[in-house]
């Protein structure tokens, strides 16, 4: 009986007719909006963060295929209607490419623990392995699409009636609700849609470029829509075709009218706030800021990015505003002091100036004279201890010493070169030289600290 049973199952699940399958290749998913619009995706979409991303199919007549990347606001999509759309085109694809071999391997499978039950001799061994070969058989729709389902159910009432009787057989006579011909099975996705119309495509097109909310991705999306309906001509109605390119024309050129006036807003807040943050004026700039919001509102709020970093922009250069008044106001009490310090030390900066000249020719072993050093020497002696009688302010207490030790070091120099020239010795000569390239780069950065410390703050 059970042999006779593995035959009957293997008919009710194959039976003669063919189920027509649409190619796995142009099986396309559907992004339904929330507006009732739809578009067609090759390839499933990919939701990352509050971005959907995928690829649509400027045509479907040839290949190879031509896509576009699609990147829309996830709010605009109506995602239980395209999560169910999605497990459809699963399904579609599964049973046009791995369906039937799957299933068959499943049912032989089933087949034969039914053919070995008649072998079993206990009797609850074979009641018990049936089960089994039931439950299996049952669950093979929920985990395969709802694939071959109105089979499988018929194949169950063949099976239950069996397995009925071989409960009687073991004394088991109450009823059984798994045992039902009516048992709830997964039923299939409803069949995709089938493959959307060129005119269908370019409306598609036409309803990514009106959510796109970069810029740059609706003058492309809108640049394709005229492409797509210029292949039309000829082919489709003269007034779709009209109507068609009149709104994308009329998309683009707002497009351009918007870009021009969100780039003269650009210009002209940056020129101005530049100006605005070089007096100092940070309350000045945030009425600039309250007007470029006001600006943005008048022109539809239609670059969000830009001005936002337009805004962040004229924060930044608030906060440079409020920083250099503060230093300004730091600087204004400490100028009488830096003036104090220029008057005392004039003279002696004068004669480190020369020094430096007559420096730079010792570290190239090109001079100077003789006659030039013990003058030199002499100058530079009367303004070292002139210079390291001032007090200089705390801030350039440092860098006065340092040149302090400068010109010690640079008289070190001085007297290695005399020492040199007298003895024509090549030796010294490069001592002297080490040493007065070394006062000369001290000197160098110490003057630099000190008139960096000295500038009055411009807000640049």
């Amino acid at each position: 009986m059970l042999r006779a049973v593995g035959v009957l199952l293997l008919a009710a699940l194959f039976p003669i007719s063919v189920f027509a399958q649409v190619p796995a290749s142009r099986v396309l998913f559907r992004v339904f909006l929330t507006d009732g619009r739809v578009l067609s995706s090759y390839g499933e979409w990919a939701r990352i963060d509050d971005r959907v991303v995928f690829s649509m199919p400027t045509q479907l007549t040839r290949d190879p295929m031509q896509l576009q990347l699609i990147n829309i606001p996830a709010k605009s999509v109506d995602w239980p209607r395209t999560e169910r759309y999605a497990e459809s085109v699963r399904a579609a694809s599964y049973a046009a490419t791995r369906g039937d071999e799957d299933f068959k391997t499943f049912t032989d499978e089933v087949a034969k623990v039914l053919n070995d039950v008649s072998r079993i001799a206990d009797a609850r061994a074979r009641l018990a392995t049936a089960e089994r070969a039931r439950q299996k058989l049952a669950d093979w729709p929920a985990a395969h699409y709802g694939y071959r389902n109105a089979e499988v159910r018929e194949a169950l009432n063949v099976l239950d009636e069996v397995i009925a009787q071989l409960r009687v057989a073991v004394g088991i006579n109450r009823f059984d609700l798994s045992l039902s011909a009516n048992a709830p099975l997964t039923e299939p996705p409803p069949p995709p849609l089938p493959p959307p119309t060129d005119a269908e495509l370019v409306e598609q097109f036409a309803a990514a470029a009106s959510i796109a909310d970069s810029p740059p991705e609706r003058v492309s999306l809108l640049q394709t829509v005229l492409g797509l309906i210029d292949r039309a001509v000829g082919v489709m109605p003269a007034e779709w075709v009209a109507r068609m390119r009149r709104n994308a024309n009329g998309e683009l050129d707002r497009e351009r009218k918007t870009e021009l006036a969100y780039n003269e807003l650009r210009t002209r807040t940056l020129e101005e706030a530049a100006r605005l943050a070089s007096r100092g004026q940070a309350s000045d700039l945030e009425k600039l800021r309250d007007r470029v919001k006001a600006e943005d509102k008048r022109l539809g709020g239609q670059r969000a990015g830009d001005v936002a970093a337009l805004l962040g922009t004229i924060d930044l250069q608030g906060a440079a505003a409020v920083t250099t008044r503060e230093k300004r106001k730091i600087w204004d009490r400490r100028a009488p002091s830096y003036r104090r310090y220029r008057r005392s030390t004039n003279g002696a900066y004068r004669v480190f100036d020369d020094a430096a000249r007559a420096l730079e020719q010792v570290r190239t072993m090109n001079g100077p004279a003789a006659s030039t050093l013990g003058s030199l020497g002499k100058r530079l002696n009367s303004a070292t201890r002139s210079f390291k009688r001032v007090n200089p302010p705390e801030e350039l207490a440092a860098s006065h010493v340092v040149i302090n030790s400068v010109w010690d070091l640079a008289q070190n120099a001085f007297r290695l070169r005399a020492e040199a020239m007298a003895s024509n010795s090549m030796d010294i000569a490069q001592r002297a030289s080490s040493a007065a390239a070394g006062a000369l780069l001290m000197y160098q950065r110490a003057r630099a600290e000190q008139r960096a410390v000295m500038e009055k703050p411009t807000g640049k």
